[in-house]
């Protein structure tokens, strides 16, 4: 068994290496075939280990190789923890791998694709279940390099090259205060090797304020990877990638990594309250300004990416307030119902040809019932409507909130409401109503803004519908079924306690009821929210006319709370004025004046001596007699 976890990592990454070589010269189908093949055979030697590990509660230990006295074992390891997550990456990544052999059929470069999404898969597998601060570092830089190379997938397009170079210099920030935090690791325990360092926490020794340190570095990391705030302006730019990608960042892979890692070093977080309060507080700052900025997006992906760093934020507010196990039960649920809808945006975006602005969708329900199913369905859970998944771990969130922080409860109670509301305002504008219909007349006046065949000012047929082929329609309801039925189930048998339970032994978990009191305030929040998103923005809502402007100017929200503003305007733009003034005024006038100045000074030297070589002899003679006289009176004088 121990031989399926380096199988696991390497299978998909072999598979990577094979289609990039092959990806002009193997046909689609045989590509489709050998990349989902890679992944899903991790998916069932992860299943394989579940269940090994399930029948014993031992964990599965393999060692590749060695880092000489930093790392003597580096290795891998199946425990708990490293299996509750890997069947999400591995399950949920062959779902979306599906998936994409149908939405990218058409693309010239889908064997680069597959190839991608396939060291995408290795980097997340590597990243999750490293038994060492080293491996998971490793893991963690390939994270961003693959999610570099599939955001700017269309690297001709400036603006996908633009979203990726953003996505790998906020991340590169967030790297450098984690490899700070393991370096800091290493200087205070002398390993890198995690239950080595836990061991050593739980024993006591060091200083407080070292490992309170060590958590707030790690926890840049986590906050960059995650997208949470304030370093999380990358995130709506990552919609420059093609669909899958959003799904397989968004759902399964790089935006909870944060999650896993606070999740996995909890014994620091568990030493440090000050630390532990700061995760909490970034997630509850997460779960409500992501749901506030949702409700202003008219782009279907970036409400969607939005809504991830709202629940992102649920899943560190729980980790913050010691809620490992609702943190990551709501991670699973996550995965699936965000999967759901990002397939779903996928589906809805091809039937518009590609425009992805809600203002210029509108009742698609009576075209695409099944696109409107899942969306209904993957909002429900989002909203933590009973009894869909959603419900049952974002509640164990807000408990533990009610329970340590009622502050945060209250946040979080805010967020949901938030979420209810910008949920209905999507599902309202892209299926209810009237279909959008491109103003003609207005638009001939503008001059040729709109053609004789409907297509409006980006070339899209908004009265044309695209039959969904089964490889995108039978992982999109996969998800979709798990989005209703995942969260009861697990919950009724409190899977995720008595799974989890063996990674945070040091917690003494127990299972526990549903706090009717936060689940009931959490459902009536929800239909509130629900019942103004219907009143602003159903068919006859009051907003619905303003929303649908195409030339209303964006707020606050549709410009994200200028975030992005402010950064430019403190550290962007300086950056650019310094580089300016160096490169019109320093460097070439100092920097590049001492390096001419000395040119030239030898120049002169040089045409100075010159006139010694004049090939006179007697010149030659009389300097000889010269140098002669001036070094015998430096001997007689000096000496």
């Amino acid at each position: 068994m121990s031989l399926f976890l380096p199988a696991i990592i390497l299978l998909p990454l072999l598979s990577a290496a094979v289609l990039g070589f092959f990806r002009n010269s193997w046909s689609k189908q045989l590509i489709s075939v050998v990349s989902c093949s890679a992944v899903g055979a991790s998916f069932l030697m992860v299943l394989a280990l579940l269940f090994k590990f399930n029948g014993t509660h031992e964990p599965i230990h393999a060692v590749l190789t060695s880092w000489g006295p930093i790392l003597p074992e580096f290795g891998l390891v199946a425990d708990s923890l490293s299996l509750w997550w890997m069947v999400v990456v591995t399950g949920a990544g062959l779902l979306i791998h599906i998936y994409s052999t149908g939405y990218m059929v058409e693309d010239l470069s889908f064997g680069r694709f597959m190839a991608k999404l396939n060291f995408f898969i290795y980097a997340m597998s590597l990243l999750v279940l490293s038994d060492n601060f080293g491996g998971l570092l490793m893991g963690w830089a390939n994270v961003g390099l693959a999610s570099y190379m599939l955001i700017g997938f269309y690297f001709k397009k400036p603006s996908a090259s633009a979203a990726s170079m953003k996505a790998f210099v906020i991340n590169m920030i967030g790297e450098a205060g984690m490899i700070a935090g393991i370096a800091f690791i290493y200087a205070n325990y002398g390993t890198l090797k995690f239950t080595e360092v836990f061991d050593a926490i739980k024993e006591g020794g060091t200083p407080l304020f070292s490992i309170t340190l060590i958590g707030l570095l790690l926890l840049m990391g986590a906050a960059a990877k995650s997208a949470q705030f304030p370093l999380h302006t990358w995130l709506p730019n990552a919609m420059e990638g093609p669909t899958p990608v959003s799904a397989l960042i968004h759902a399964a892979t790089m935006v909870t990594a944060g999650v896993y890692l606070v999740s996995r070093v909890y014994p620091i977080y568990e030493a440090s309250h000050t630390a532990a309060l700061t995760v909490a507080w970034i997630g509850a700052i997460g779960a409500l300004g992501g749901s506030l900025i949702a409700l202003g997006q008219t782009d279907i992906k970036r409400i969607l990416a939005f809504s991830t760093l709202s629940q992102v934020g649920y899943m560190f507010l729980g980790n913050g307030l010691g809620a490992y196990v609702a943190a990551d039960f709501h991670f699973l649920t996550h995965a699936f119902f965000k999967a759901a809808l990002f397939l779903g945006a996928g589906i809805v975006v091809h039937h518009y040809n590609g425009d992805q602005d809600i203002r210029r969708m509108g009742g698609l329900w009576q075209k695409d019932k099944f696109a409107g199913w899942v969306f209904l369905i993957g909002a429900l859970a989002l909203i933590g409507l009973p009894p869909f998944a959603g419900f049952f771990s974002k509640d164990e969130i807000l408990a533990a909130a009610w329970d340590h922080n009622k502050v945060l409860f209250v946040i979080g109670l805010a967020g949901a409401a938030m979420t209810a509301i910008y949920n209905t305002r999507l599902f309202a504008l892209v299926f209810l109503g009237k279909p959008y219909e491109a103003p003609k007349a207005a638009a001939a006046k503008k001059g040729k803004k709109h053609d004789d065949h409907g297509h409006d000012a980006h070339g899209h047929d908004h009265d044309h519908h695209h039959a969904t082929p089964k490889s995108m329609s039978v992982p999109v309801g996969i998800l979709t079924f798990l989005s209703v039925v995942a969260g009861a189930v697990i919950f009724m048998g409190h899977t995720q306690v008595h799974f989890l339970e063996h990674s945070f032994e040091q917690l003494h978990l127990e299972a526990e009821p549903i706090n009717w009191l936060v689940a009931g305030l959490s459902i009536v929040i929800a239909l509130a929210g629900i019942g103004i998103g219907m009143l602003l923005y159903g068919p006859n809502g009051k907003l619905r006319a303003k929303e649908l402007d195409l030339n209303a100017k964006g707020g606050a929200l549709l410009n994200m709370l200028y975030v992005d503003q402010i950064y430019a305007f403190l550290f962007v733009q300086p950056v650019r004025d310094l580089a300016e003034v160096i490169g019109v005024s320093f460097d070439p006038k100092g920097v590049d004046g001492v390096v001419n100045g000395l040119g030239e000074s030898a120049r002169l030297i040089g045409s100075d001596l010159r006139a010694l070589q004049s090939g006179h002899t007697t010149r030659y003679i009389a300097s000889i007699f010269v140098g002669v006289v001036l070094v015998l009176a430096y001997f007689v004088l000096v000496i």
